[in-house]
């Protein structure tokens, strides 16, 4: 049955406890607001926690840059949009259509690694490749990786890296006084 009333308040709810959810709720806590996230699962995680843990960053992230990878923001950027572009096999990979929503990943990629290597994301200290993704490096080698070595469990229901990549974001928004309402389902916001 559904509560005849509701007591929690915050600035910010977030529905859904997956990267994109759990990293806009650190940023949101971190910048002074009270944070809610709301999710339907038991745990945190979405996807990404079940992932193989392959993080396709670019731009000229640290690790690029210390292994020797050339890539900036501009090149990135054509990657994401421009058609001409194909992969090894000559196939044309798709193209995003929002440019604006791919100039800000390609502008901000390389914070954003910085951001999460900060807040605990144990990526490991190799140079970026191509392994496990699907074209995200076509100009230069993009792909990050964390990996998680204790099996599978309830703290990690497929054994995989993104486990490694979800419980270090959600330990910083723990920190930073995220709040969470599992297994819950939002219907309507008022």
């Amino acid at each position: 049955t559904l509560p005849k009333t509701w007591d929690l308040t915050a600035d910010v709810v977030i529905l859904g406890a997956g990267a994109v959810g759990l990293t806009a709720a650190l940023r949101a806590a971190e910048a002074g607001a009270s944070v809610l996230v709301v999710d339907t699962n038991y745990d945190i995680g979405g996807h990404a926690i079940i992932s193989g843990g392959n993080v396709p960053l670019g731009g000229g992230t640290a690790y690029q840059k210390k292994y020797g990878i050339q890539d900036d923001p501009d090149t990135y950027f054509k990657d994401l949009t421009d058609w001409s572009v194909v992969e090894v096999s000559g196939m044309p990979e798709y193209r995003y259509n929002d440019r604006g929503v791919q100039r800000a990943l390609a502008d901000n990629s390389a914070q954003t690694f910085d951001y999460l290597l900060a807040h605990g994301v144990p990526f490991v200290d190799k140079a970026p490749d191509n392994s496990g993704g699907h074209a995200v490096g076509i100009s230069a080698k993009r792909e990050h990786h964390t990996v998680w070595t204790k099996g599978q469990s309830l703290e990690s229901p497929a054994g995989a890296g993104g486990t490694s990549l979800m419980r270090a974001i959600e330990d910083a928004a723990r920190k930073a006084g995220v709040k969470f309402l599992l297994n819950y389902h939002m219907d309507t916001i008022y």
